[in-house]
């Protein structure tokens, strides 16, 4: 409950033959992880199945390359065999799929055809909007006249003007066709005789010659009916090709989807990765498996295998425990905070799993932040009504709406409202003095409560020394708790007995002598680290626990934001007065109840985590028979 599942270390040693058929077995299990870094066992020189591996990839190769193409992805379901195909048999189905994607590949080839020559006709449609106010053979653009000299172009619009005043002096005339982009699109006509006078001008103009395609050979109207007809016969043929595909995906539905199961029978084998070595006819799997299940793991591979196996295991030894994988088992209802948990990282084996902490000071915090009967309501309700769109943050949403509502309760307020229900503690804002009291011992108790689990979780690790005397350690409880007591007694009673005063000078004496000895560099460099990280430790002491003041600051803000609400209904009328109440608690519950979470992930992550939690764990990964080992 508060730590990762205990796990054992599982060694698998059976007959090569029974490889695939393990595989599928453990893949059903779904509760053994490989061990992935390879032993590099010397009596064990070989890597059994590299041929069946080949020839799976191959086959679920083509399997994603037709599926994509038929856009259908067949679902094996409890069709998976209960026996993994043989090499044989995984071939014979690789060549099936690789003949179907050959049939698939020309119909893709044609289908890219259609599609480009779809692309040409609008690029020609586009082109010939230019032309169509001519009233013209667009042909004679394109041939060579004898003594007539035709060119088409573009030039850039601000040499319009002079360019048609310097051909004009060589007998030439310009012709606007279109504008496109700051792109004046011409045609220029002149005597063949004088066109050699012509490129000088042109390229003075900046002129890029454009030559028409073969197609606009005839009058405007009859190359615009030429390019419909041509676009309308590609259409057509594009459907024929879609209705084929469609036929072909409905013929091949079965078969894929035998094809699909036969090869997530076989994708246990695959998963085994670098867990898998041999020699000759036997092969050995190491792995994990958490302790409550090895015998179910014995009885599902004694029952399915016909030949002899032999499974070991044993609780992960001192040294394995950086490398052992983290199950964390949760309730349903736990499962977003524990995805919220994840994003900071995974616990290691040996760590405190934090997800109940988390889950319980995240919901406390938001109702201290939040705290309104009216607000905590909606949020509370809003996975109900929005359930499609909000199922998967349900817990956390009603979780967050009942802690919203209980502070509500205890601090007299729904929707902003302070004078609807008594207040069973009190109403922030008649005292904040108190507000901000309470915010500060709950930031106390907080990293009080986060220095015991990095206790507790260094000394898990084997590493007493940092446990007893790190600055995050005994020593660093020590000296935050004695400067505490020290700031009470001095602003109590106006002065610190000798007793309470020493308690802080010897932590940090303690902590500072753990810093030297745990640096390794020259005494000059070394002083001034510990000085730097010595004085790091006592200004943490103080900034981190004001950082907890904002539980109040937000729990005064949310009153304040709803007086301000209710200042502008009371200037309009009665209408305008309802408006600006409901427009104004939409706004506090969408703007600042977002914000709050923000504040309260905050102080989850940078004022809790960073103290206890490394995050750096490894992830229990287990073989199964998933949709995802088959469709990347």
């Amino acid at each position: 409950m508060f730590r990762p599942v205990p796990m054992h270390y599982v060694r698998i040693a059976l007959l090569q033959d029974d490889l695939t058929q393990a595989g599928l077995l453990l893949a059903r299990f779904g509760w053994f992880a490989p061990q992935q870094e390879s032993n590099n066992d010397e009596r064990l020189p070989d890597q059994p199945g590299e041929a069946y591996r080949a020839t799976f990839l191959s086959a679920q190769g083509y399997l994603q390359k037709i599926t994509d193409f038929l856009g259908q992805r067949p679902q094996p379901g409890p069709d998976v065999p209960d026996q993994a195909p043989l090499l044989q048999r995984l071939r014979e189905l690789e060549q099936g799929l690789r003949d179907t994607w050959q049939e698939c590949s020309a119909c893709a080839e044609s289908a890219r055809h259609y599609a480009e020559q779809l692309r040409e006709v609008q690029h020609l449609k586009d082109l010939l909007d230019s032309y169509r106010h001519l009233d013209m053979d667009l042909g004679m653009l394109r041939r060579k006249l004898r003594f007539l000299h035709l060119q088409t172009g573009t030039i850039p619009q601000e040499n319009r003007n002079r360019l048609r005043q310097a051909i004009s002096m060589i007998g030439y005339s310009l012709t606007e066709v279109s504008r496109r982009e700051g792109k004046l699109h011409i045609i220029i006509a002149g005597l063949e005789e004088r066109a050699n006078k012509l490129q000088t001008v042109l390229k003075a103009a900046d002129f890029h010659p454009l030559e028409l395609p073969e197609a606009f050979a005839d009058h405007p109207d009859k190359v615009a009916r030429q390019l419909r007809k041509r676009e309308q016969r590609i259409l057509q043929e594009q459907q024929h090709l879609q209705r084929d595909i469609a036929q072909r995906a409905t013929k091949e539905s079965n078969r894929l989807a035998q094809a699909a199961a036969m090869l997530m029978a076989a994708s246990g084998f695959i998963q085994f990765g670098n867990a898998l070595q041999g020699r000759g006819g036997l092969a050995r799997i190491d792995g994990w498996t958490p302790e409550h299940r090895v015998e179910e793991l014995k009885k599902a591979l004694r029952h399915g295998l016909s030949g002899p196996i032999v499974i070991e295991h044993r609780p992960p030894r001192k040294e394995e425990k950086p490398r052992v994988p983290s199950a964390m088992e949760h309730p349903s209802w736990l499962q977003p905070f524990t995805r919220l948990v994840k994003n900071f990282g995974t616990p290691r084996y040996t760590e405190i799993d934090p997800t109940w902490f988390f889950a319980l000071s995240f919901l406390a915090m938001f109702g201290m932040m939040f705290g309104d009967l009216g607000h905590g309501a909606l949020i509370f309700l809003a996975p109900l009504v929005l359930r499609k769109p909000l199922a998967s943050f349900a817990p956390i949403l009603m979780g967050a709406g009942l802690s919203s509502m209980l502070f509500g309760l205890l601090y007299g307020s729904v929707f902003g409202y302070e004078h609807l229900i008594p207040a069973l503690w009190i109403p922030p804002l008649s005292d904040p003095v108190l507000m901000l009291q309470v915010a500060f011992l709950w930031g106390v108790g907080f990293i009080s409560l986060t220095s015991l689990l990095t206790i507790r979780n260094r000394l898990a690790e084997g590493n007493v020394a940092a446990a007893l005397l790190d600055s995050q350690g005994m020593a660093g409880l020590g000296l935050y708790l004695g400067l505490l007591a020290t700031g009470f007694f001095w602003l109590r009673q106006g002065g610190v007995p000798d007793a309470v005063a020493a308690v802080p000078a010897v932590a940090l004496a303690l902590i500072l002598i753990y810093k030297w000895r745990s640096h390794q560099a020259a005494a000059g460099e070394r002083l001034l680290v510990v000085l730097i990280e010595g004085f790091e430790t006592l200004m943490n002491s103080i900034s981190n626990t004001l950082s907890f003041l904002r539980v109040a600051a937000f729990g005064l803000n949310h009153v304040a934001l709803a007086i301000a609400v209710f200042a502008l209904a009371n200037m309009m009328d009665s209408a305008g007065h309802w408006i600006t109440v409901v427009l104004g608690n939409l706004f506090i519950l969408l703007l600042e109840g977002a914000i709050v979470v923000i504040q309260v992930l905050r102080l989850e992550y940078y004022e809790g985590f960073s103290r206890f939690f490394r995050g750096d764990g490894r992830a229990f990964r287990p073989m199964r028979l998933s949709l995802d080992n088959l469709y990347e």
